[in-house]
């Protein structure tokens, strides 16, 4: 209908379905035209300050239309697997359940998922998920752990919420990896003598952050978060409260340790003091580490360090079974304690492990075998004093 402020346009849309026409107190076009969204005929408006912009606004519009990709507002948007997973992780970042690094982690998984995460929940069937995770079985089996929790959890919640009533991974088992699973090992005593030898002899980049990683068992990540306020030379003690983790986007940040267990303090010997004091030589605040352009560095670039150094100058015997990378001098510390008869409980606290299962599990070799040798001293020593069961 025309008004003393609008001129009709000549231009008609196809099918009688819309128009465009000019308003003048606006000085602009505008186009309306009805389109068929979720199944209802919705009225659309564009404007734009030429006819053609009106145009092409609403060719655009029907292909939206027509591509499922418009929704109607009057309807509640359906629920896709990413918008809940998105809400979830917010909502717990939010409430202080995860912290950064956490967060960071769980949205990196989230991406992860890109190939099911656009499906609505409620049409998502057990193939579907079946679909989804056999073509992931090249991941390792730590990426699909992540990917198989963040999944539950999410139709768990639409469960909870009322989205949909059963799970379609109710009856599923987590998917296994085609990636063979080598157990990343420690140093040998041998192996250890001579790295300890490079890294104090050649010129080993981010050789002080190897070094201390490998005689307090702290991660490389917390290692290049300290900060020189961090150590007491008093007290002869490092406070472990922070890590260098990478975000979403791949940017390298300090964040808090990933657990609370993970928040601790170390006491070091003297000569660990005495090493942490040449590394803060005059520095009186801020990062104990920096790269030669004064910038953070990352877990990333001491790997290339290690792994170069370790290949060059052939510290490892591969006749030992065992995946050694940047991890295995975390582990070569926590080894060395366990052969010195350093109880569980003391290592758990030191190595900052939320539960001692985590402890134990992961060095039960090592457990297995130091037990066995301190029963062999304990028979001995009843046998040598004539104490036998027959």
């Amino acid at each position: 209908m025309k008004t003393k402020d609008t001129k009709q346009s000549k231009y008609k849309l196809p099918h009688g379905d819309g128009s465009i026409y000019y308003i003048e107190n606006r000085n602009r076009f505008a186009g309306q035209v009805t389109l068929l969204i979720d199944g209802e005929k919705i009225r659309k408006t564009v404007y734009g300050k030429t006819e053609k912009t009106v145009k092409d606004k609403i060719r655009e519009l029907h292909i939206q239309a027509q591509a499922g990709n418009l929704h109607n507002p009057k309807k509640p948007k359906p629920m896709t697997i990413y918008d809940l997973a998105d809400k979830m992780i917010e909502e717990q970042l939010m409430l202080n359940e995860i912290r950064q690094s956490s967060y960071d982690h769980k949205r990196a998984t989230l991406k992860m998922l890109s190939s099911i995460s656009d499906k609505e929940i409620k049409e998502v069937t057990e193939e579907d998920v079946i679909t989804f995770f056999s073509g992931c079985l090249d991941y390792s089996q730590s990426s699909i752990n992540k990917m198989y929790q963040l999944l539950g959890s999410v139709f768990n919640k639409a469960i909870r919420t009322g989205i949909i009533e059963i799970s379609p991974m109710c009856d599923m088992r987590r998917p296994k990896s085609k990636q063979k699973h080598i157990p990343v090992r420690a140093l040998t005593i041998n192996e250890q003598i001579k790295l300890l030898n490079i890294l104090k002899t050649e010129d080993i980049q981010y050789s002080e952050i190897m070094l201390l990683s490998m005689f307090t068992g702290m991660r490389i990540g917390e290692c290049c978060a300290l900060e020189v306020e961090d150590i007491d030379f008093v007290e002869n003690t490092v406070s472990v409260s922070k890590t260098v983790s990478r975000g979403e986007y791949g940017t390298s940040t300090v964040n808090e340790t990933k657990t609370e267990a993970g928040m601790r303090l170390l006491y070091v010997n003297e000569d660990v003091a005495e090493f942490l004091s040449d590394c803060i030589g005059d520095k009186e605040s801020g990062l104990l580490f920096k790269s030669s352009n004064d910038k953070l560095i990352t877990t990333n670039q001491v790997n290339y360090s290690y792994s170069k150094a370790v290949e060059d100058f052939t510290i490892i015997d591969n006749s030992v079974y065992g995946k050694v990378d940047l991890h295995s001098l975390r582990h070569t510390y926590a080894t060395r304690c366990i052969e010195s008869g350093m109880p569980a409980k003391v290592l758990q606290n030191i190595l900052g492990h939320t539960d001692i299962n985590i402890t134990l599990n992961t060095y039960c070799s090592v457990f297995e075998k130091y037990r066995n040798e301190h029963l062999a001293v304990a028979d001995d020593y009843m046998k040598a004093n004539n104490l036998a069961i027959a």
